[in-house]
């Protein structure tokens, strides 16, 4: 038996264990309160607290190498020109830095960009070559109608309690 075999069988036989403490302590120990009320209010508590110390933990961590993943122009010289999508791709500002996360939360801006490059011949271009920018705009797509749609069941959920 293998190692995956091996483990599966314990998750199994751990999960049906549970299943069957949960059934025997509701059915027999009449204990439906305790099994229908406390222990899932427990459970997403205890899930919501792991959440915000692993995020926690892991804005805490140290950076070994900064690599930048902006794309537009960073404040220099006072005499080059920024707009509003420099200022959101490369922020130097709280403000700036609040709109781009804004933008990567709800409309998962990074998604939407470029993804793939590729050098093709072009007879036009004395070079030869020519880098060509793909984009995978269907996977955004996919990415926002699933993340939504979730949003929505869930907020859907949120008024049985």
């Amino acid at each position: 038996m293998d190692f995956f075999k091996r483990h599966f069988f314990v998750s199994l036989f751990a999960v049906l264990g549970l299943v069957a403490v949960a059934y025997i302590g509701a059915q027999a120990a009449s204990l439906q309160v305790f099994f229908g009320v406390v222990v899932p209010y427990l459970a997403v508590l205890i899930f919501v607290e792991g959440l915000i110390y692993r995020l926690l933990q892991w804005a805490r961590s140290p950076v070994p190498f900064r690599i930048p993943t902006t794309a537009g122009q960073n404040r220099t010289l006072p005499w080059i020109q920024r707009d509003l999508g420099d200022k959101l791709d490369n922020p130097d500002t709280f403000k700036h830095l609040v709109g781009r996360m804004a933008l990567e939360v709800l409309a998962f801006r990074s998604l939407f960009r470029n993804l793939r490059t590729e050098l093709r011949k072009d007879p036009d271009n004395p070079e030869g070559d020519r880098l060509i920018h793909w984009s995978y705009k269907w996977l955004w797509l996919g990415a926002i109608a699933f993340h939504y749609a979730f949003l929505v069941i869930i907020l859907r959920h949120l008024r049985f309690f």
